[in-house]
């Protein structure tokens, strides 16, 4: 079964609102799907011009995910945020495309997944993510720097679902929006919004 993980970003998107918050789970729970959808937010102390996530943001999130069927984790950036996830039941952890990074996954006491910019490196974690860290990236990007199984497990930065589309991967992570303003680094047009959500969760 397809698992589709919806980065939903850091404070940049829900500017740490509830209602935000409520509004981009709500947008996602309109679709059924055939499809494991994971609600995976960003979690770091400091990290200018970026707004850190509130933890009870999180915890809220996590919450009324969890009340409409769905599983949410987070990728982190720091070891304390890395604790404060080890308290919830998540279904793993993820760490960024960031070498300097992947020493995290050892304090982890849940599955991790960690995205990777080279296939065949010795890295840590159960799963490896094939990402380009350009945004947007192009498809040919992704193709040139990866092999097709490769692709099988995808961080997609590409613009749209061309890649979904040409290789139907196993784990596909995308980044998510409600919608686009300029004033967000999250709500570029790597970042897919509820209508074109619609192209996968409702197909």
């Amino acid at each position: 079964m397809q698992v589709i993980i919806l980065d939903m970003g850091s404070g940049n998107t829900c500017r740490n609102d509830r209602r935000i918050v409520e509004r981009m789970i709500r947008e996602i729970a309109q679709f059924y799907t055939d499809k494991v959808v994971v609600l995976k937010w960003q979690l770091f102390k400091d990290a200018p011009p970026n707004i850190p996530l509130d933890h009870e943001c999180f915890r809220y999130a996590y919450d009324l995910a969890w009340k409409l069927g769905y599983t949410t984790t987070s990728s982190v950036f720091d070891l304390d945020s890395m604790r404060f996830l080890m308290q919830f039941d998540v279904p793993f952890v993820k760490i960024a495309c960031r070498p300097d990074l992947y020493e995290l996954a050892q304090y982890s006491t849940k599955p991790v997944y960690v995205s990777t910019a080279q296939s065949g490196l010795n890295l840590p974690g159960e799963v490896h993510l094939a990402c380009v860290r350009k945004y947007p990236a192009r498809l040919a990007d992704y193709e040139k720097a990866f092999t097709p199984q490769d692709l099988l497990r995808v961080s997609d930065h590409t613009v749209g679902w061309d890649l979904y589309y040409k290789y139907r991967p196993e784990i596909i992570e995308k980044h998510y929006v409600h919608e686009r303003v300029p004033d967000n680094p999250d709500a570029g047009l790597f970042a897919v919004t509820p209508d074109q959500l619609a192209e996968v969760l409702g197909a």
